[in-house]
């Protein structure tokens, strides 16, 4: 049987390389074919460069927490299309958790990065916006492609510590002149509004770090900043879809770059020829963490399920927990759902076992498989 391994990562267990390679290893008596997926978030960098044959550039930036270290960016020479995470330059899994507030996160480390693409000769960038600890609206990361952001007194303002409020003026005379020149595509399946009830601050900041009782504050400040960016740019962005993604960087990659969004797992399925993957394959194995209600508004799952649901080939989905009552989705493709977690136990030891689990579970599915095959050798 031709199967095609397209699963999700298992944040904090494991990756979608890691996670479809134990289903190529585990039913090493089928052809199995791997496509590691991502959604715009951590693994996005990795995807591309799988499944388009690029490269890892790790060089010097500054951290998520102002702090020197390095980060990594994928880079494909064919078509000069650099990849770059916001959860490597801004990442939440790299904030220091005594310094938990996005008073002290910068995304200036995706600005590095950046430049960096630049230098190589990139014609292309491809920026996923997920993951990220910041609520800066990509002003760290514009301070670091050249753009200065003044207080009412005409002192230059910093990346750190944020404060979207003292932001009076923007000079943009010393804009990296590159960016106009890339074809910018934003990989994020986030689509909220920078403002309102819906966008980065109250529906992201406590996530990162706000306190209920500042969020009235912080919004009134990112109203404030997207009212001198309109005004410095002539243009308002900050009700457009997606502009809320990665604490506002969407809104800078609209405002500054004139940035395409597309859904990052449809980006990578358009480049990696995806659909004629899943046409050629008998069966699709899909999966992820955590596999609930939720999952049905677009996660990964979901849009592989579709995908395969277009050319007729069926679906079954591995989780570490699915929701009850989501045994299977027939309209949505997926024909069973399957948990790996087999005893009861926390979610710490869940997530330190998972590849172990999903080996297990994977196992138990290729004797059903097996089964399967038997019977309807008997009945022919």
């Amino acid at each position: 049987m031709r199967i095609l391994a397209a699963i999700d990562s298992f944040k904090g267990s494991m990756t979608s390389e890691e996670a479809n390679d134990i289903v190529k290893k585990t039913l090493k008596h089928h052809d199995v074919i791997c496509f590691p997926v991502a959604d715009g978030g951590e693994g996005t960098v990795a995807a591309f460069c799988h499944v388009e044959q690029g490269e890892f550039i790790t060089k010097p930036m500054i951290d998520v927490n102002g702090k020197e270290s390095t980060g990594t960016w994928g880079y494909i020479n064919k078509t000069k299309t650099a990849i770059i995470e916001v959860a490597e330059g801004a990442g939440i899994i790299h904030a220091r958790k005594d310094l938990f507030h996005p008073r002290y996160h910068t995304s200036y480390g995706v600005g590095e990065q950046i430049i960096q693409a630049l230098d190589y000769g990139a014609q292309t960038i491809i920026l996923g916006l997920g993951g990220s600890a910041t609520v800066d609206a990509g002003m760290g990361m514009m301070i670091a492609l050249g753009v200065t952001f003044l207080n009412h007194d005409g002192e230059v303002i910093s990346a750190l510590p944020v404060d979207l409020s003292q932001v009076a003026k923007i000079d943009t005379s010393g804009l990296d002149s590159r960016v106009k020149d890339v074809s910018w595509l934003v990989a994020s399946d986030v689509t909220n509004p920078l403002t309102g009830p819906d966008g980065a601050t109250y529906i992201f900041g406590p996530q990162k770090g706000y306190l209920s009782s500042e969020l009235a504050e912080k919004e009134q400040a990112m109203i404030h900043f997207s009212d001198v960016v309109a005004s410095t740019l002539n243009k308002s962005c900050r009700d457009m879809p997606g502009a809320g993604a990665a604490g506002g960087i969407g809104f800078s990659c609209y405002s500054f770059f004139n940035a395409t969004f597309q859904s990052g797992l449809t980006l990578l399925a358009e480049r990696g020829c995806l659909k004629a993957l899943i046409n050629k394959a008998d069966l699709v194995i899909t999966g992820e963490g955590s596999f609930d209600s939720q999952s049905l508004s677009g996660k990964v799952p979901i849009g592989i399920s579709r995908l395969a649901k277009e050319v007729g080939t069926p679906v079954v989905l591995f989780a570490g927990k699915i929701e009850e009552g989501l045994t299977s989705l027939p309209e949505e493709n997926i024909l069973v759902t399957l948990p790996i977690v087999n005893e009861p136990m926390k979610l710490e030891m869940a997530m330190s076992d998972g590849q172990r689990l999903l080996k297990e579970a994977v196992e138990r599915f290729s004797h059903v498989l097996g089964l399967g095959y038997t019977l309807y050798s008997k009945r022919s």
